[in-house]
This record gives C-alpha cells, structure tokens and sequence, in this order.
C-alpha cells in the first residue's frame, strides 16, 4: 500500500513514529518530499523517491521489528510489478542479513556519528580546547537557550536571516538532507546561542527518534559569527540533552567518510576514497568529518544497498535527488505540529 506521488497522510505517519520510534533519517520524512509504502498491514513504513527507473529508500524501514524482513519483501515485490529498481540508501549493519537474501549488495558511503550521551563527561585532555571556548563565551555573556514550540513570528524570521546568512549563494537541498522552511523549524525545539545583545547568531533543531534518542538536524550559524560558535552551540545542547535524560545523539553522516581505504576494498570505494582526499573543492568532505569526531569516537558504517546498477552512475542519480531544489508544501504543518507537541 502506497501514498500516490507525495499526497501523504502526515497525520498517519507522524502517529507512526511516536508509536514505533525512527531512525536519523526518519524526521526527514517531516520534509512532505518523499513517498511512503505501508507494509506488513501498516505496521512498517518504507519512505522512498522515485528517480529514473529507480526507488530510492531513505533509511532502513521502519516499523515492528518481526515484520520488517517481510516488509522489504513486499516493497521489492512493488517494484517489480512497476519494473522498478528498489535502492536503500544509508542502511545500517543492522538488517544486512534481511538484503543479502535479496541479492543486495552493498557499497559503503560514509559513516554516521553517534555520541553516547551517557558517557559524556566533558573532563579530560581531549575537551580541554572545546572547555577553554566555552569559558570564554561565556565570559563574554553569549547565551544558550532551548525554545520549544509555537514560536512567535519574530522568532521565526531572526533564525531565517540566521539561514540565509548562513547559506549565503548556497541552494538548499533534498531528500537527505533539511533545508531550512520555517513550518519544519516550527516542528521541533530549537537550541539558539545569542550574542550578549540578544541577537542570535546560531541555531539547531532537535529531532527525536524515541525517547531515548535523538539528533541534531538542521544547523546553522550566521556569516560573522565568531569563531568556535558551533562547537559552544553543540557542547550546549548535549549537556541539555543530558538533563533531559536523552541516551544517543545523532550528528548525521559524514559522507564518503572511512570508505575504500583499504587496498582491497571495492574499485568503486577506493574511487570514492580519492574524492574524499582530493573533492573538498566541491564538498568539504573531510573537514565534516573532523567536526564530528571533535564530539565522539563512535562510528555506524552506512551502506548503499544496490543489485546490478552501475555504482557510479547511481551515486550521479542520488547526487542528482539530493541536489534537486527542495518540495515546498506546508498544509499539512500546523497538525503535524500539534500532533509532535501533544501525542503520547
């Protein structure tokens, strides 16, 4: 069972992920740019795009863990009978077993970063540098604060100017990665640091999986910001999230990210491994990567999951989705909002 082109029932599917929980991709379904496949009697959600002759799923499925083998067997159904190609991007370790027994391969495309929020001391030698520029924001009287929604008109258009400034010549992007629209800031709390004249000079948004775990979503600073923001504003918002007694923190993948670094590993990753090196140019692909492990040491593998494709011409077609200018549709935010607020 499908939802036709992107008429998706948001109520139904934001009901979904309070009952079942998610994934660091799942919040992305908030985006109202993705299709959606129920499975196993709607108690698996398979959020996916169609490109060329493919179907691009985000993330692993989500749902009754017993039903998912089952669940991806019904969507592959699905897209033989449309004679289309079902690719699962950014899977994890966990369900490989459930692919491979569909002839799956599996290219790996970077790595997510995971902070064990329990572990998290903030003592030590290697936090003395983020500890020091903490101290001296604070000295300064920069502040942190976490709103929670509704937020007022004024709120909304102070963190877009922080976006634009941020984004600057940039266009936002898709499927995979949030861009900024301020019904989808409006869905989820929002960590700001401000000036010592109240201006905000950074923000991110605080999407929860389940209530044990959650991750950093969109985030970003304004153009003159001082250096170091972003690390005060994420060293702010784990202890946070510490007090509100979160286990896991998500900070996203870092593409391209460990990937072909051996001599026998697959051509394509090792291809992949040069654009790490050598494409900063074009995508600060290690730079993201040494932001993350400021914040942990703890690394899930993430997987193009594929058949017979051609490896690269895939990796042009997700490109190609990831870069296509985001889906603007906004009827359905105000009772997404009310239900992320008031739902158990």
């Amino acid at each position: 069972m499908f939802d036709n082109e992107l008429d998706v029932d948001m109520d139904q599917v934001v009901t979904f992920l309070k009952k079942y929980g998610g994934h660091h991709l799942s919040h992305l379904i908030l985006l109202q740019d993705k299709q959606i496949f129920w499975a196993q009697e709607n108690k698996v959600l398979i959020a996916y795009r169609r490109t060329g002759s493919k179907l691009i799923v985000l993330g692993d499925p989500i749902g009754e863990e017993t039903r998912l083998k089952d669940a991806i067997d019904e969507f592959c159904e699905y897209g033989g009978e449309l004679g289309l190609t079902p690719i699962f991007y950014q899977m994890s370790p966990r369900y490989m077993q459930h692919y491979l027994e569909h002839g799956y391969r599996f290219t790996k495309i970077g790595e997510e970063a995971i902070v064990n929020l329990q572990d998290l001391t903030f003592a030590g030698k290697q936090w003395a540098k983020l500890r020091t520029r903490c101290n001296k924001f604070n000295r300064n009287e920069f502040t942190f604060t976490v709103m929670q929604p509704p937020y007022s008109t004024m709120l909304l258009q102070e963190v877009a100017k922080v976006s634009q400034s941020w984004l600057g010549s940039q266009k936002e992007k898709g499927f995979s990665v949030v861009s900024f629209s301020e019904d989808y800031v409006s869905s989820f709390p929002i960590a700001l640091l401000k000036d010592p004249e109240g201006r905000i000079i950074a923000f991110a948004t605080i999407a929860t999986s389940s209530t044990k775990s959650t991750c950093i979503d969109l985030m970003r600073k304004c153009a003159t910001s001082p250096h170091g923001t972003m690390d005060v504003l994420f060293i702010h918002i784990f202890k946070w999230l510490q007090e509100q007694q979160y286990e896991k923190c998500s900070l996203g993948m870092a593409p391209l990210s460990n990937v072909g670094s051996h001599k026998d590993s697959p051509m394509c990753e090792r291809l992949m491994h040069q654009a790490y090196h050598h494409g900063n140019n074009l995508y600060n692909f290690k730079g993201l990567r040494e932001f993350k492990g400021k914040f942990t040491d703890s690394w899930e593998p993430k997987y193009i999951g594929h058949k017979k494709s051609f490896v690269p011409l895939l990796l042009v077609q997700l490109i190609t989705l990831i870069n296509s200018p985001p889906v603007k549709r906004t009827r359905a935010f105000a009772r997404i909002k009310d239900l992320l607020q008031n739902t158990g």
